[in-house]
């Protein structure tokens, strides 16, 4: 059993690093400008000074155990498999999310953000799910 949970603990820990990464390369890179002029802006809704990062690696840390949880119980073989069916959570989890604050909050200005966001999800996220991917056939070897 003790076999077993190392190559676990690694990808997991290995792939909440890497999403962490990805998530700042897709989401504040390549959207974060237009995410941020097109949703509101309410005075305390955001923290700037006090971010709290460990939390946000807990985040990341949650969504690689998820995907490793579902990797290792799918019967996906290739790294193209891995991809999409791992995109296809990702977008999946941000509808879930994004349609809820759509419909209930004014924090989105349009629509065009959530599409973004779930776009930005479906990369991340497929992207996680091919580097773990990848990190599990290793280790299984």
């Amino acid at each position: 059993m003790k076999k077993n949970i190392a190559p676990l603990l690694i990808v997991c820990l290995l792939g909440s690093v890497f999403y962490l990464i990805i998530g700042w390369l897709v989401f504040d890179l390549l959207f974060g400008n237009y995410t941020e002029s097109n949703t509101t802006h309410l005075h305390g809704f955001k923290k700037s000074a006090d971010f709290n990062f460990p939390f946000l690696y807990l985040s990341c840390l949650s969504y690689a155990v998820l995907i490793n949880i579902i990797l290792l119980k799918s019967t996906i073989q290739t790294y193209g498999g891995a991809i999409i069916y791992c995109s296809i959570i990702g977008i999946l989890i941000a509808c879930m999310t994004d349609f809820f604050w759509y419909a209930s909050t004014n924090f989105y200005s349009n629509f065009f953000v959530v599409v973004f966001d779930i776009i930005g999800a479906a990369i991340s996220v497929g992207l996680l799910g091919a580097f773990q991917f990848l990190l599990i056939r290793k280790l299984n070897k």
